[in-house]
């Protein structure tokens, strides 16, 4: 069966790829007129695409598309259209917003103005990031793969895969990859999301008399990415009611973001954000604690471009 995909971006980046996505279905037509879809965005991104997926009428479609308060489009003019097995139209539509979006919160959000009804399938918001100690190369590809009862399909891939899935009707389809994992995934007509690891994804639906579903395969990433060391330490001290923390970052790239929460005996009573950590650099704070014994708890995470530390430390006050 041929692969039924079109790129729409391929390439390399000093950074990383980060993608986000609402799989709920929602129609809109009498008694429904809007939509959103919200997004977090870390920094200004070296690219950005937005793809929202359709189901709707064949002719005519009246609706208003808007990202962060801009007009997007008025008209509806997909980038692909194909017809499904069941005999509906789906549509992608792609837009680059790349000058559009804003560090913190981004909202897509759609007007529609008619009584057919239109069907929002999925909406994705998928950002190239630069950012140095990070390399990514990756291939975007969305498009529609029906598998019949009783199709296999084997994906290449880069070493990483994200796919969205979906089905007409309830069904079940196997998931293996090159490493040697199968996992068994229950679809339906809402999308749904798979991460996987391997050099090819694999997706089998199985026939049965029960199983008259038809899988499809909506996108598809591939991306193989070199991430750097991100690592720290704490090093608390009790003086008094006073909780001295001294951080020092041991990791390869600078911390952006740094959360320190303080519990006596299993109570929060204090929290601090840090900031800019540099690599191989230290910062310290102070925090006020209650005339308690017990066990002081810290707990931290460290943070830089999607990547996560947790590290923690435990204190024994004996007296107060």
């Amino acid at each position: 069966m041929p692969v039924n995909f079109a790129p729409f971006d391929e390439g390399e980046i000093t950074g990383y790829l980060d993608y986000q996505s609402s799989t709920k279905s929602t129609t809109l037509g009498n008694t429904l007129k809007d939509y959103s879809f919200s997004f977090y965005v870390e920094e200004k991104p070296e690219k950005g695409y937005l793809l929202v997926i359709t189901e709707s009428p064949p002719d005519y479609v009246k609706w208003r598309l808007w990202v962060n308060n801009f007009s997007l489009t008025k008209e509806f003019k997909p980038n692909l259209s194909y017809l499904t097995e069941d005999k509906r139209e789906l549509h992608f539509h792609i837009f680059d917003v790349t000058h559009l979006l804003v560090k913190g919160k981004n909202e897509l959000t759609v007007n529609y103005n008619s009584a057919r009804p239109l069907t929002i399938r999925l909406a994705n918001a998928t950002m190239i990031m630069r950012s140095e100690g990070f390399f990514t190369r990756y291939s975007l590809r969305g498009g529609l793969l029906q598998l019949r009862p009783g199709e296999m399909m084997e994906l290449k891939s880069m070493g990483r895969s994200y796919l969205v899935v979906r089905s007409n009707f309830r069904g079940k389809v196997r998931v293996s990859n090159g490493k040697s994992q199968e996992d068994t995934l229950e679809l339906g007509h809402e999308c749904e999301e798979i991460d996987a690891e391997g050099n090819f994804v694999r997706i089998f639906n199985p026939s049965s008399e029960e199983q008259r579903s038809v899988a499809q395969i909506l996108l598809h990433y591939s991306y193989a990415s070199q991430t750097p060391q991100l690592d720290f330490d704490l090093i608390p001290e009790l003086i008094g009611n006073s909780l001295q923390i001294r951080v020092v970052n041991k990791g390869d790239v600078d911390i952006e973001r740094l959360t320190l929460n303080v519990m006596v005996n299993g109570v929060t009573v204090g929290f601090r954000t840090l900031h800019d950590l540099s690599r191989g650099g230290e910062t310290q704070c102070t925090i006020q604690l209650p005339q308690k014994r017990g066990i002081v708890y810290i707990r931290s995470v460290g943070m830089r471009a999607g990547l996560r530390k947790i590290v923690e430390k435990e204190l024994k006050r004996e007296t107060a």
